[in-house]
C-alpha cells in the first residue's frame, strides 16, 4: 500500500489558540505521516511556536483536538506528549551545564534512586542511539564544555533515548554553522529511513525545500497551503 494510505501519526484537528484579542492559531487542522519531513513554514508571529506548544503541552488549545498514533492527547500535559512518543528540540537549548552528557540525557527519565543502576542501561541506549544516527557526543563530558552543535545533538539525543517517534525541531539551524547544519541534515534522512517522523520549523526557505516531504505554510495564524516540496518554489 502507499504511504498515503497509512494512518497519520499525528493529526492536528481545527486547533485554535487566542491570546486575548490575537488569534495566534485559528482552526488549524493538519497531518503527519510516518517517516515524513513536515516542515512549518511562515515568518516570525505567524504562529509555529505557538502551535507546537500546544502539540507539546506547554500551551492548552482554546477550540481543537490533537491525536498521536489514533489516540487523542491530553491537553496541557507535556508527559502525556513524551509518552505518545513526542520530542522536541527547542531553539534555547534546555540542558544542565553542570551535569554530563549522560546525566542530562538521564534527568526526568529515571528516578534518582534507580540512577545507579539504570545508568550502564541509559548509557547503552544512548551509545546505540549516537551509533545509528551519527550524532557523536561524548557522554561523560559536562555539557557546559560543549559546542552549540553538540548540544544540540545532547537534544535530539535525549528525546531518541526517550523514545521519541516524533520529532519536532524549532529553528534547528538558526544557532548552527553551516557545517553542523550539515551534519543535522544528514542525522534527518537517517531518523526519517529508520521510520521517524519530523516536524521542522523554520523561516528559511531554502532550508526547508531540501529536507522536507511537505511544506505548511502559516501566516498571521491560519494554515494558508500545504503542499509537497518537490513542486514548491521560492514564489510562495
Amino acid at each position: 500500500a502507499p504511504a498515503a494510505a497509512a494512518a497519520p501519526v499525528l493529526r492536528l484537528s481545527s486547533v485554535t489558540k487566542r491570546f486575548g484579542s490575537l488569534v495566534a492559531n485559528d482552526a488549524i487542522s493538519l497531518e503527519l505521516g510516518a517517516g515524513e519531513v513536515l516542515a512549518l513554514l511562515g515568518e516570525n508571529g505567524a504562529g509555529k511556536s505557538t502551535l507546537v506548544s500546544i502539540l507539546f503541552g506547554h500551551y492548552i488549545a482554546d477550540e481543537g483536538h490533537i491525536e498521536a498514533f489514533g489516540h487523542l492527547l491530553p491537553p496541557g500535559n507535556p508527559k502525556a506528549a513524551l509518552a505518545a512518543g513526542i520530542g522536541m528540540v527547542h531553539q534555547h537549548f534546555t540542558l544542565a551545564d553542570n551535569l554530563t552528557v549522560l546525566e542530562n540525557v538521564m534527568l526526568g527519565l529515571e528516578p534518582l534512586s534507580r540512577w545507579r543502576s539504570d545508568r550502564r542501561r541509559v548509557l547503552q541506549r544512548l551509545l546505540a542511539a549516537e551509533r545509528d544516527y551519527g550524532l557523536a557526543v561524548d557522554p561523560h563530558v559536562r555539557v557546559g564544555a560543549l559546542s552549540v552543535g553538540e548540544r544540540q545533538r545532547v537534544e535530539i539525543l535525549k528525546a531518541l533515548v526517550r523514545g521519541a517517534k516524533i520529532l519536532i525541531l524549532d529553528e534547528p539551524t538558526a544557532v548552527l554553522t553551516p557545517q553542523e547544519s550539515e551534519s543535522l541534515f544528514a542525522t534527518l534522512a537517517q531518523l526519517v529511513a529508520d521510520g521517524l517522523s519530523v516536524i521542522f520549523i523554520s523561516h528559511k526557505l531554502d532550508e526547508v525545500l531540501r529536507v522536507s516531504d511537505r511544506i505548511a505554510v502559516l501566516r498571521a495564524g491560519k494554515l494558508v497551503a500545504t503542499l509537497p516540496a518537490a513542486g514548491a518554489d521560492k514564489a510562495m
